[in-house]
């Protein structure tokens, strides 16, 4: 039988916990490199080997994003989720035990390559346990989690930085991701999914690299999500090189940054929810939804020209709601299109979008921060989900899968 709606979101909630993890495995080193410079770690690290950093993540992450979809489709969702924690778990013991850049390097990009999995297999839970209507609002759940990763990981590098060790912040970070595990089998078997998926007429699923439609979708997130990883990964070192805060002012101030983005993001899943009940189709709502983020995300060019931290802040956080607002339709639209039975292959190109987008633009970026602020970041990033969005509109028509319920059969 299928599962009543109230206990389909109680098995979603649990499952978004390991979105909590997987960004706060990664964003502690964000705060950890302000930390560092003031008390180094026994080996060199400046904002330079911190794009460098990124990049190792970035390329793994972004290489690997289409075989891990395609393990998480073809393995299941627990057993996939199951492996891919775990891996992330010794990545973030490994970190913790790194003596050079180098072996940094090495542990982050394993990192990458685990980490892959996070917002695909969430993208197949939505798709297993969520209606059409829901979606949106379902991967709005699971900004939450990422916001709450990121939203704790500086006060949370913080602690064990100066109450312990830095290692230390790692080491908890993965003993938290593992034992995230059992207590997610235990709910998959308590609470079955609304559908059982299963690719449709045996086909594989690398044969949506054939689709336009897949391409766009790429395309676009490599553009939009520039702002997202900007947010992300450089708050901290925004208040910090511009406005002069220490490491331990800067962590009263970007938590909020990743909250707004939870707020963005359901209020970009409950806009297209409503204009779907409203009747536009799925893939048309969702794309309405992306179109009125990208407008107001010019507004990210006036970030620089704001004085005080906490104006800074503010800006930071709405430009960081918006695009939240963006990726949750984004992220909905392979779904939609696709369905559950491929859902992580198809959400696995997104992700490899945005892993060579922040390889290819961290240290780069990096380079022009340290050289010349903020300033010429935020207005060039400010453009870029304007020109996203026009590959969606063009190429992926609102009526785009409408069939994908014959992808999934119901289980039980």
């Amino acid at each position: 039988m299928r599962s009543p709606v109230s206990l389909r979101w109680v098995a979603i909630t649990v499952f978004v916990f390991s979105s909590v993890l997987n960004y706060l495995d990664r964003q502690v080193l964000a705060t950890m490199v302000t930390i560092w410079r003031s008390h180094p770690p026994g080996f060199s690290f400046n904002s330079d080997d911190y794009g460098y950093a990124l990049s190792a993540f970035s390329i793994a992450y972004a290489v690997s994003a289409l075989l891990i979809g395609w393990f998480v489709d073809r393995v299941g969702l627990n057993r996939g989720s199951a492996i891919s924690v775990a891996v992330w778990a010794i990545a973030s013991f490994g970190t913790g035990m790194s003596h050079n850049l180098g072996e940094l390097l090495l542990w982050r990009a394993l990192l990458g390559v685990a980490e892959a999995s996070g917002v695909s297999a969430v993208g197949k839970a939505v798709g297993m346990y969520l209606p059409p209507k829901e979606r949106a609002t379902g991967t709005a759940m699971s900004q939450l989690g990422l916001s709450l990763g990121a939203g704790l990981a500086p006060r949370f590098a913080v602690f064990f930085a100066y109450q312990y060790d830095w290692s230390w912040a790692f080491y908890a970070a993965g003993v938290i991701s593992l034992a995230w595990i059992p207590i997610w089998l235990a709910t998959a078997r308590l609470i079955p999914p609304t559908v059982e998926t299963a690719p449709p007429g045996g086909k594989h699923s690398f044969a949506l690299l054939a689709d336009p439609k897949l391409w766009a979708l790429i395309g676009a997130n490599f553009l939009s999500m520039t702002i997202y990883s900007l947010w992300t990964n450089w708050s901290p070192t925004y208040l910090v090189h511009v406005h002069h805060l220490s490491p331990q002012q800067a962590s009263h101030y970007t938590p909020v940054v990743p909250i707004c983005g939870y707020f963005g993001a359901l209020a970009g899943g409950s806009l297209s929810w409503r204009l779907i009940n409203k009747g536009m189709k799925p893939v048309a709502a969702c794309k309405r939804a992306c179109l009125i983020a990208a407008v107001l995300l010019l507004g990210t060019m006036t970030i620089p020209l704001l004085p005080t931290p906490a104006l800074a802040t503010a800006g930071m956080s709405l430009s960081y709601f918006l695009i939240c607002a963006w990726s949750t339709n984004h992220y909905t639209l392979p779904i939609d299109i696709y369905g559950a039975g491929r859902a992580a292959f198809a959400i696995g190109g997104l992700i490899f979008a945005y892993g060579a987008m922040q390889a290819v633009v961290s240290p780069p970026l990096g380079a022009i921060i340290e050289r010349y602020g903020f300033q010429p970041v935020c207005f060039t990033f400010a453009l870029f989900p304007i020109l996203a969005y026009l590959p969606v509109h063009f190429l992926i028509p609102d009526e785009a899968g409408e069939c994908t319920d014959s992808l999934t059969v119901a289980v039980r």
